[in-house]
């Protein structure tokens, strides 16, 4: 599509509309994506899910730290807000479907690979951080909802600082933002879906507080290790947007907990940033953060 019929007549789309399933079947039977694909889903599982159980089940030893912090008791518990959490894959494959309308199969092909190796790297350089330790939050022993039973049945909840749903959700908002900068957009486009996408990294962030699955420590680690992944891609002015805006429309969280929360997210991330400076491995500030915490 050329910039002059894009800007002649736009039709702006909720991602929702796209089926998530759908871009899993085109990633699964296109022969330029299912090599990257084997590789992302080996990666999740050798180095989350089977280390994870592996640690839980006593079959390897890796220490693990409680991280739960006092402000964490400012965000109410809302479990209606799981199926928003669950959804974090969904939100990072409905923008790819939309973007497989608007591409010709060349483009198209080349942006699903790249969000594979994207998301395979979160998964990678996350490990560095659990392989070393892992940690947990107290969560509520709520099992009224089957999703919730779910998760108490299959997750372990080790692997909290970073968080992967953070890091993913910003890594989505990056790798797309690029996207649609690209001339197959018009401005009016541009502006409409980047802040789409923000919106989803931001919501389900926030989510992450609301049902207990993180603490407010989770977030800083995870934003911090972003800066070092994705480098200029997410600078730090992206980062201080990003958490200036979390709960930036809440209603449920009184407003001087909202500044405790951001001035927390912003101190311990810019701590990271700043010891990282002598640094020239970046997980040692996350991993002596991790050795001398103690829960509040």
């Amino acid at each position: 599509m050329n910039n002059e019929q894009n800007n002649s007549e736009t039709k702006l789309h909720s991602f929702k509309e796209y089926n998530a399933l759908k871009t899993y079947l085109y990633l699964w039977f296109c022969p330029r994506t299912f090599i990257p694909l084997m590789k992302c889903v080996h990666t999740a599982m050798r180095k989350f899910f089977m280390l994870q159980f592996s640690v839980k089940l006593k079959i390897r030893k890796i220490p693990v730290v409680h991280v739960d912090n006092e402000l964490d008791k400012t965000v109410p518990f809302k479990p209606e807000r799981i199926s928003t959490y669950l959804d974090f894959i969904h939100s990072l494959a409905r923008p790819l479907g939309f973007c497989l309308t608007r591409f010709n199969r060349k483009e198209r092909a080349k942006i699903a690979a790249d969000v594979l190796t994207e998301l395979r790297n979160c998964y990678e350089i996350a490990y560095h951080i659990y392989s070393f330790s892992m940690s947990t939050t107290d969560r509520p022993k709520y099992f009224k909802d089957r999703h919730f039973r779910l998760i108490h049945a299959l997750d372990p909840h080790l692997m909290c600082v970073p968080s992967l749903h953070v890091s993913i959700m910003i890594m989505a908002w990056v790798f797309y933002r690029e996207v649609f900068h690209t001339p197959t957009f018009n401005d009016e486009e541009k502006e409409f879906y980047t802040n789409q996408i923000f919106g989803s990294a931001k919501a389900i962030t926030e989510t992450v507080l609301y049902v207990k699955q993180h603490s407010v420590n989770c977030i800083p680690a995870a934003i911090y290790m972003m800066t070092i992944m994705l480098k200029d891609r997410f600078t730090l002015n992206d980062a201080i947007y990003f958490i200036d805006n979390l709960f930036k429309e809440s209603t449920d969280i009184p407003q001087q907990d909202k500044e405790r929360i951001h001035s927390h997210i912003h101190i311990t991330f810019e701590k990271f940033l700043l010891e990282n400076c002598s640094e020239e491995d970046w997980t040692v500030p996350v991993k002596r953060w991790l050795t001398t915490y103690k829960a509040s």
